[in-house]
């Protein structure tokens, strides 16, 4: 049973009065809640992400040690303050981040100056692909002995199968056909580290610009089309301009990238598949099938 967003806020005020913390008796805020965390205000500066199930919890230890193994890059990232201990009140413990400046980006913001917000997006993804740094890419799980493909980039038979059957005639086709092209072209592609979850939720604008990026829970090796597909949130002119800044910045050909992207994008949409059928949500799982449904529209497979 997940952790109730109420008591939690309760139990973290009542842990922090008794830790010897700079920003202690300073207001506690419930500022997100979500199925997997609730995240917390201390004051002005400090954010308490609480993980509300074993799943969760186990996310946010990797995510800590993701984020103090990063190198500078060209946007903000959180900074890990510390932790809370798993105890009888906050069963899967709680991680302790520093709040960045700035307001979660809109289509308004990125459109504003086009530009610049691709321009912006797309030096700090090439940065976070470049990464090199042994630690680092131990934590994401580099390929070596004994690692696979990451469960978020593969298509497992369960996911493949319920969307198969909750599809119907030329969207059916066309779901099988992006199901073997994107396995075909996932077993070659190069593997990076990736944030994993970049869409505009997670990202900041502050004086105009983009500043800083959060929730690194699914950061990991991965495809780089993983880290190019949440820009079509904002519109699908948009994510084609983002692609297009990519390629040119890293001599990539931008034809095959934008292909890549499409596949992508319809795998991000079947992990909502996937924790729906997890967790038996039927109105979770037609939602995420509709967006299955529009990403397959988009991408327009050519017959195999």
């Amino acid at each position: 049973m997940p952790l109730d967003p109420e008591a939690t806020r309760e139990a973290v005020a009542s842990i922090l009065e008794d830790l010897p913390f700079p920003w202690s008796g300073d207001p506690v805020e419930t500022v997100g809640r979500g199925f997997s965390n609730v995240v917390l205000r201390v004051g002005a500066d400090v954010l308490v992400r609480v993980p509300r199930t074993p799943e969760a919890g186990g996310r946010s230890t990797h995510a800590a040690e993701v984020l103090r193994r990063l190198p500078p890059l060209p946007l903000a990232v959180p900074a890990v303050l510390g932790t809370l201990p798993a105890g009888p009140r906050l069963p899967f413990g709680a991680l302790l981040l520093r709040r960045l400046p700035g307001a979660v980006v809109d289509d308004e913001v990125a459109r504003a100056d086009r530009e610049a917000f691709t321009g912006d997006l797309a030096a700090f993804v090439s940065a976070l692909h470049g990464c090199g740094d042994e630690p680092l890419l131990g934590v994401l799980g580099a390929p070596g002995a004994g690692r696979t493909v990451h469960a978020l980039d593969a298509l497992d038979a369960g996911t493949a199968a319920a969307a198969a059957d909750r599809l119907a005639g030329r969207e059916r086709q066309l779901f099988e056909r992006w199901a073997t092209a994107y396995r075909r072209w996932l077993a070659g592609a190069e593997l990076v580290p990736v944030h994993g979850d970049l869409w505009p939720g997670n990202l900041l604008r502050d004086t105009g610009r983009l500043s800083g990026v959060l929730d690194w829970d699914e950061a990991r090796v991965g495809p780089r089309a993983a880290d190019l597909c949440g820009v079509r949130y904002l519109g699908r002119d948009l994510a084609e301009e983002m692609v297009r800044a990519y390629a040119a910045r890293n001599s990539c050909d931008y034809e095959v990238l934008h292909e890549e992207t499409g596949l992508a994008a319809v795998r991000r949409e079947l992990r909502g598949v996937t924790w729906s059928l997890r967790h038996d949500d039927p109105g979770e799982l037609e939602e995420s099938l509709d967006k299955v449904r529009r990403s397959l529209h988009e991408l327009l497979l050519p017959p195999a």
